[in-house]
């Protein structure tokens, strides 16, 4: 083997046996907002994988901030959330968990391509995804003023390009309807985050985009996400008071 392919097939490997164990205990770390912790909770629901949400306080039995915060006292891998807890090993970085999540799943569901080229596609569609997290603070964080020039930033600097870039990768001859193809990958969950938000900013960004508007179908039509999706807390009063609301 050359040693440019060790890692996709590590990669490769890494999924196929950790499917055939029995799914260790997971806790997913993070806040009560709509963000960097929705892919990963997509990828689970899709693939049957069981999970507990928890707060910082329900997990490190002290909220995140202040001096004696779990931030302040290095409890957090790199200082930041969201976390996920494997049988009691905290792991931290989003990719590193949407990975080892779409790992977890059933092999025959096909998250991580088996091609090593094909793998490393997928992580570079993951990675442009990565590049809409502005819109995270813009729905969840951001208010008044603020929140008005970030939005009109967001929606006439960042977005266009890469949208531009994603609604081309989703209009090629692969078949679709996602971003590689006929199945959906562990990226897509990443995508369609993203996109999810963006639409909650202007609800009309991807009216002239049909394959957009095909993958955001595609993907809330999957067994596991569909009833996720339909069960989740609203995000609300954006850009006054952001919050989730839990559905009547």
């Amino acid at each position: 083997k050359g040693p440019g392919l060790t890692r996709p097939l590590i990669h490769v490997r890494r999924q196929i046996a950790m499917s055939a164990l029995a799914a260790p205990k997971l806790q997913l770390v993070y806040f009560g907002v709509r963000a960097r912790a929705e892919a990963p909770r997509m990828i689970l629901h899709y693939g049957g994988v069981p999970y507990t949400e928890e707060t910082c306080q329900s997990f490190f039995g002290k909220p995140w901030g202040g001096p004696e915060g779990a931030k302040a006292s290095g409890l957090a891998p790199f200082g930041q959330l969201p976390l996920l807890a494997v049988d009691g090993r905290v792991l931290g970085q989003t990719a590193a968990i949407n990975r080892y999540c779409a790992a977890l799943c059933p092999a025959a569901l096909s998250l991580v391509p088996a091609d090593p080229v094909d793998a490393a596609w997928c992580d570079g569609i993951f990675e442009a995804a990565q590049e809409l997290s502005p819109v995270n603070p813009c729905v969840n964080a951001w208010r008044g003023e603020d929140f008005a020039a970030k939005k009109a930033d967001f929606l006439a600097n960042t977005l266009p390009p890469r949208l531009a870039n994603l609604n081309k990768i989703l209009e090629g001859d692969h078949g679709g309807p996602f971003t590689t193809g006929a199945e959906v990958r562990y990226c897509d969950f990443s995508v369609y985050h993203q996109f999810d938000l963006c639409r909650l900013l202007e609800p009309a960004v991807f009216d002239p985009l049909p394959a957009v508007r095909r993958f955001m179908g595609a993907v809330e039509a999957l067994p596991g996400v569909t009833a996720y999706l339909a069960a989740r807390s609203d995000c609300v009063d954006i850009g006054v008071q952001p919050m989730l609301r839990d559905k009547a």
